[in-house]
């Protein structure tokens, strides 16, 4: 409804209008004209008939996004459709929300009602985009990758206090984090990857008592202490590629809400601490690229609804915990570049769901499990540079999705088995690398149509156009034992033993 404004002159309306703001922003406005809150405030009197037939919250609204504007070179945004237009809603102004809708909606990060930064259309709106009447207040406002420039978030923002949700993702701001956004205590989701702001994380984040998924960077620091409060609505944590410090606090065992915990790309060291086995509905467990020791924790045995696991390049130690195998729902699950030891369990081979499994890197010895062949839907699988032994199982022949194959640097011996000619990887990307091991024989000729097969070209080891058995007699080639002809063509062919890539 509309507000009781003055009915005076335009002058009682501007002083009316400024007894409505923070005595900070008021000074803004009346002692520097070149400062975003005045040039936010000039535009918004422009139009006094449209202004004095909103209400106060609305007049409120208005002048935030005009001051977030003019803080962040306008000039230079991706898209700024109906921004200041008098005429239209402040609502239907240009948002991000509705190209992030679907991927919200599909991931289950924020429930939405609708598109709109309101969650409704505001009413009173027509088809020509003029608007005089009608509520529509703020309840999502996302702004992500706009190449917004400029002195970073206003505190005035804090006057949105129905903001349920904030995107503000690989912008160009250049601030710390604002101690008053975190007034905003109706906040949900709150996302700041990349965007410039540094510093720490604030302690005044456990202020927002309903916050359930927060993503941010580039911070440094450590986890702030009030985090941990927020155990009746945290569901999400994404903190990765900052340079956050300090051990992996076991206080994070609190937020057993949690579906996401994504730490990666930090200065994190220490172990994983056993309480994340307390977080039984997670489903995202990110860990790679930190500074840590010793071994997986067996309390993570009680995360049975994982789906990605990444465990990469931390410095682990001790061996592939077989209780892996008793998670089901495992979509992905990278564990490389550590140092595992021992045998790849065959237990992994339950996770019949899996996509992608990364085990290159590491010390593990002993067979590959023909088990893998079980797998529905791996897309990739790779375990090179370890020291694995026996042969290729034929099984592998099974993975009629597969399209890539990682297996260079081991100690693999015996023939390429014919069923891996039933891999598609002559699909666009499609990988089958073999260089690097004791293998023997001919390669399949279905093989030979991959769109990147890479072995050890040799009298051992030939087949296809680029490394024809013909070169070398017969029986040598069993043997190891090329002819002086077939060693005369590879050296014209500059075919010398290595690494060899077909076509």
């Amino acid at each position: 409804m509309p507000s009781s404004n003055p009915s005076q002159g335009p002058s009682s309306y501007s002083e009316y209008w400024l007894s409505l703001f923070h005595e900070s922003t008021v000074s803004a406005i009346l002692e520097d004209p070149e400062s975003p809150q005045s040039m936010a405030f000039e535009w918004l009197v422009e139009e006094i008939d449209i202004l004095r037939n909103l209400t106060e919250q609305r007049v409120v609204q208005r002048f935030v996004l005009a001051t977030f504007y003019f803080a962040n070179s306008k000039e230079q945004w991706f898209s700024s459709d109906n921004w200041l237009n008098h005429s239209v809603h402040e609502c239907l102004w240009y948002s991000g929300l509705e190209q992030w809708y679907f991927f919200v909606e599909a991931n289950n990060v924020l429930p939405l009602d609708h598109i709109s930064p309101c969650e409704q259309d505001p009413a009173g709106y027509l088809q020509d985009g003029i608007l005089y009447q009608g509520e529509g207040i703020l309840k999502h406002f996302w702004l992500p990758y706009n190449r917004l420039l400029g002195s970073g978030i206003p505190p005035e923002l804090y006057l949105l206090t129905d903001l349920k949700s904030l995107a503000l993702d690989e912008l160009n701001l250049t601030s710390t984090i604002p101690d008053e956004l975190f007034n905003l205590s109706n906040l949900e989701y709150l996302s700041m990857m990349f965007c410039g702001l540094f510093g720490s994380i604030p302690e005044a984040i456990g202020q927002l008592s309903k916050l359930g998924i927060v993503y941010m960077g580039i911070l440094t620091g450590t986890l702030p202490s009030s985090l941990y409060s927020l155990t009746n609505s945290m569901a999400g944590i994404i903190l990765s590629g900052n340079q956050l410090t300090g051990p992996l606090p076991t206080e994070l065992g609190l937020l057993t809400k949690l579906r996401g915990l994504v730490l990666d790309t930090n200065l994190f060291t220490g172990e994983i601490p056993t309480e994340l086995g307390q977080f039984t509905g997670l489903w995202t467990l990110f860990l790679h690229d930190l500074i840590l020791s010793g071994a997986i924790p067996n309390e993570l045995a009680l995360l049975t609804d994982m789906i990605l696991l990444q465990l990469d390049n931390t410095g682990l130690t001790g061996t592939i915990p077989r209780w892996l195998g008793n998670m089901t729902t495992m979509d992905g699950l990278t564990l490389s570049d550590n140092s595992f030891t021992g045998t790849i369990p065959t237990e992994l081979g339950l996770l019949t769901k899996l996509s992608n499994l990364w085990l290159h890197a590491n010390d593990l010895s002993g067979t590959i499990p023909s088990e893998f062949g079980k797998y529905e839907q791996v897309l990739v699988l790779n375990m090179p540079s370890n020291n694995l032994t026996g042969t290729i199982p034929t099984e592998l022949g099974l993975l009629t999705d597969l399209w890539q194959l990682w297996l260079f640097d081991n100690d693999l011996t015996g023939t390429v088995p014919l069923e891996l000619g039933n891999v598609p990887f002559h699909a666009p990307y499609g990988q089958a690398l073999l260089y690097g091991n004791d293998l023997s024989g001919i390669i399949p000729e279905s093989l030979c149509f991959a769109n990147n097969l890479t072995f050890d070209c040799s009298s051992q080891l030939c087949g296809c156009d680029w490394c024809n058995c013909s070169d070398y007699d017969t029986s040598p080639i069993l043997e190891g034992e090329p002819t002086n002809g077939g060693d005369q063509l590879l050296s014209e062919a500059n075919l010398t033993e290595g690494n060899q890539t077909g076509p």
